[in-house]
């Protein structure tokens, strides 16, 4: 009887010692995984229209968000939209002609909003490619891209244009479009 009470305190330590190393596995296990799941949720074209790019136009409407995963914010279209995109510079990466032709030949936006909210890649490959600071409310802003699958109102582009200068900004890691759609007819 004495060894069951002898040994029951040392159990009850070494069940607590193992509920700790336990708990502090699953938290560091936690830790690590935990930013990598809303970034794999969202990451990559496949939750948008890729069978066919649309052109939008218009001034951002909000601050928005500026940082990772993505940033994002709102742009209230014009209220004229030419039939397809107008002349703009291709970003050096989408020059190939299999791609540029397909981005100067995407249809303007037809759907129903009159504001969508847009998804860029993170400040640290925007900037690399040629955006360097948040966009501003009220600033120009140009783009071809996808509209998601579920969410009709938001926008995705693989390559976009900002400011009166119409400053182009490449979205695609690489130097391909995600997926080369039919032209449109």
């Amino acid at each position: 009887m004495k060894s069951t009470t002898l040994h029951k305190p040392r159990g009850i330590r070494g069940l607590r010692l193992l509920a700790v190393a336990g708990t502090a596995a699953v938290v560091a296990l936690a830790t690590v995984l935990i930013p990598v799941l809303p970034a794999t949720a969202h990451h990559g074209w496949p939750g948008f229209e890729t069978d066919r790019l649309v052109y939008i136009a218009g001034r951002v409407s909000s601050d928005g968000v500026w940082g990772n995963p993505h940033s994002q914010f709102d742009v209230t279209l014009d209220s004229n939209l030419p039939a397809d995109t107008p002349e703009l510079a291709i970003p050096e990466q989408l020059q190939d002609p299999e791609d540029s032709v397909r981005v100067k030949a995407a249809l303007s936006y037809k759907g129903p909003h009159k504001e969508l909210e847009v998804i860029i890649a993170p400040p640290a490959w925007s900037g690399q490619w040629g955006l360097g600071r948040p966009l501003k409310t009220g600033e120009r802003f140009q783009a071809v891209g996808y509209i998601n699958r579920t969410n009709d109102g938001l926008f995705r582009p693989v390559v976009f244009w900002y400011g009166d200068d119409n400053v182009p900004v490449n979205q695609v890691l690489g130097n391909t479009l995600p997926v080369r759609a039919p032209l449109p007819k």
